[in-house]
């Protein structure tokens, strides 16, 4: 009974470790695309989509007219998810791909979260 508890205090102490590289690895990330696009009449959005075992986090830079002008996605269980650009979105309206929601059911986790952050900027403008 000992050597469980021992077990299950040092499992509880790397998951806390691992929780701690993987936020900073995301702080990281989102440093590093906002001091690009620093200066620039850019917007930048995140959205987490959540399957039912993975999760999908996109960041997207849009131009003011809802133009996709970069889009990384991470998805995946571990800390050893890391951020990958997506270029097939690029060029893309937020538009198309809320629309595209609208007319089918079915939707990739990506383009889930861009109609997600098209609902939202949306919001803000209305």
């Amino acid at each position: 009974m000992g050597g469980f508890v021992i077990l299950l205090a040092i499992l509880m102490m790397l998951q806390s470790v691992f929780s701690v590289v993987q936020v900073k690895y995301y702080q990281s990330f989102i440093r590093k695309i906002t001091t690009e696009q620093a200066g620039t009449d850019y917007d930048f959005y995140t959205e987490v989509v959540k399957g039912r075992l993975l999760r999908t986090i996109v960041a997207v830079v849009i131009d003011k007219n809802g133009k996709v002008v970069q889009c990384y996605c991470c998805s995946g269980l571990t800390i050893f998810a890391k951020f990958k650009e997506d270029p097939a979105y690029q060029g893309m309206h937020l538009e198309e791909i809320y629309s595209k929601k609208l007319q089918e059911n079915q939707l990739s986790k990506i383009e889930e979260a861009l109609s997600k952050i098209y609902s939202r900027k949306l919001e803000a403008v209305t």
